[in-house]
């Protein structure tokens, strides 16, 4: 696995959006926990909805926002929300946006709504139960990695930790609200299918291109397999925390050509994924 830091720009076809108004209740939020590990708590970001529910002001958070055409019972969560709960006892968030992102075109018109009411169910915890953005990391795949940079920036405090799994490139090239660097403390991205259904050029403050960053090993072409490897690898790093397994070192590129190439022959000091809030 390698990672390069920043990055340049990317030209690609655009892709028409189709957005519409994301009505109450198209949006909701799962409270997964330890005690709750497999049925959730479905919230409203409301003060009344967060108070009756058995979320904890002294436990971390994991929000998690899935891509288009799935919902909190997809895999992605299946995958996620389980690694989180096996490795420690937070709260996890799981996001329900499957109302605006059925179809991809919806998503991409709908990607800045979801986020900013992500955000204020966020801002519901920090400014009415004292809760802390520094005790929140956001995770989300495909297009959900760009939603979880819109979210973060409309929360009223910093987000130490932003995870992008393959995030979507078709329609995010020239987006104004496209994941970047400055969404968090430490923006962290992996990519599995880059330039394919994924963003192939840097997003963050660390990106990882695993195998290349373009097909994952035993997937052939079927670029789907590679995508739903970005979240396997994600929930394996978390998980590999609990029973001892190895670590996803990364070795340091100069550029994301090298990462691709699979030439780089940088320093091996970056650690893909794991329970850990990363500083730098």
């Amino acid at each position: 696995m390698s990672a390069i830091t920043r990055g340049l720009l990317l030209l690609c076809a655009a892709v028409a959006a189709s957005a519409f108004e994301l009505r109450d209740g198209d949006v909701v939020f799962h409270l997964f926990t330890r005690a709750n590990p497999q049925v959730s708590q479905p919230l409203l970001p409301s003060v009344a909805s967060i108070m009756t529910s058995s979320f904890s002001v002294t436990r971390r958070t994991i929000v998690t926002i899935h891509s288009d055409g799935e919902g909190v019972s997809g895999n992605f969560n299946a995958f996620v929300v389980q690694a989180h709960l096996s490795a420690e006892d937070v709260n996890v968030i799981a996001v329900d946006w499957s109302p605006g992102s059925t179809m991809y075109t919806h998503g991409l018109g709908n990607a800045p709504q979801a986020g900013r009411i992500i955000a204020q169910f966020i801002n519901i915890l920090i400014n009415t139960f004292g809760y802390t953005a520094t005790q929140i990391r956001i995770v989300g795949v495909g297009l959900g990695g760009h939603v979880a940079g819109i979210a973060a920036r409309n929360v009223n405090g910093e987000i130490p930790h932003i995870v992008a799994l393959d995030p979507s490139l078709h329609g995010w090239t020239h987006h104004p609200e496209i994941l970047n660097e400055d969404d968090a403390t430490v923006v962290e991205v992996l990519h599995t299918t880059a330039g394919l259904k994924g963003y192939d050029y840097p997003l963050g403050d660390v990106d990882f291109y695993s195998n290349g960053g373009q097909a994952q090993s035993g997937c052939g072409t079927d670029v789907s397999c590679s995508h739903i490897y970005s979240y396997v690898f994600y929930a394996e790093s978390i998980t590999a925390e609990v029973v001892g397994g190895r670590k996803f070192v990364g070795t340091a590129c100069q550029n994301s050509e090298e990462a691709m190439n699979l030439q780089c022959t940088g320093p091996r000091d970056s650690i893909f994924g794991g329970s850990a809030t990363k500083t730098e």
